[in-house]
């Protein structure tokens, strides 16, 4: 399929990870079996984009896929009905993994984003697309009322390209309007903050213990560390160097939870 790539250089970005979901279905003992990524790729015409961001940024991205994934499986034995918000969806195909057939959902992104969502998936009653940025408040408005529910917030490899005050700004967003909501999401050592690795990261930090002092109602519940995960994907240079906690902590993956009922 020739597809215009009508997307800013960080969106274009969404690529990788779809590469990397779809080259380990022929791995011998593949982390995650995605078919859907598969297929997409088979019919998506990359050109000169970037699919391949490294060893460093598969391991990356295969530890977060199977730490969130293992998490929404667990969730839904709970609370089948449960909401999830992902933001920054790109073409995320964690939905066609994990859909269960009573769960709803938000896939939100960019405009030109969302166009090329919607060239391989489709809407439902229960799955809907939102076509804005996260900055934007308007798109709490489109989810409407969903209080009393249980929501989980989704917001893999998107973080990490804004900048602190806008990172304030999301989380304080979420914290107002999703009381009580979980959230998972990855997050850079701040050692490689503005060095020109591979992306252009703005944001991060040095543990994660440090996400509670952006907002109040902010809790950590838990962390990974992606030095600790797929070890026997790491190269024996990088199993050494997980000694130190900016390569051990090169990735993070957050579990925090939005406080109800916090004063300001």
């Amino acid at each position: 399929m020739n597809t215009d790539y009508t997307l800013d250089d960080i969106s274009k970005s969404l690529f990788i990870p779809l590469a990397v979901r779809a080259a380990e279905i022929n791995q011998q003992n593949p982390v995650i079996q995605d078919e859907k990524s598969v297929s997409i790729i088979e019919r998506t015409d990359t050109g000169d984009l970037i699919i391949n961001g490294g060893q460093i940024t598969t391991h990356g991205i295969l530890s977060r896929t199977k730490v969130i994934d293992d998490e929404i499986r667990n969730i839904l034995l709970n609370k089948p009905d449960t909401t999830i918000i992902n933001l920054g969806a790109g073409l995320d195909t964690r939905i066609c993994r994990l859909d269960n057939g009573k769960l709803r959902g938000f896939e939100l992104d960019l405009p030109d984003a969302i166009t090329l969502r919607r060239k391989f998936f489709e809407e439902n009653d229960r799955i809907r697309f939102i076509a804005k940025s996260v900055l934007d408040d308007a798109w709490v408005q489109e989810i409407g009322d969903i209080h009393g529910q249980n929501i989980v917030i989704l917001a893999e490899g998107l973080l990490m390209y804004f900048p602190p005050e806008d990172i304030c700004r999301i989380f304080g967003l979420l914290s107002e309007h999703f009381p009580g909501a979980d959230m998972y999401f990855d997050v850079m050592h701040s050692f490689f903050i503005g060095k020109s690795i591979s992306s252009p990261f703005c944001w991060g930090l040095d543990k994660a213990k440090d996400i509670e002092a952006l907002n109040p109602s902010i809790c950590l519940l838990h962390s990974w560390s992606t030095g600790d995960l797929l070890k026997n994907r790491q190269s024996l240079f990088f199993r050494i160097m997980n000694i130190l906690p900016s390569t051990r902590n090169r990735s993070q993956i957050l579990h925090i939870q939005f406080k109800k009922n916090i004063t300001y």
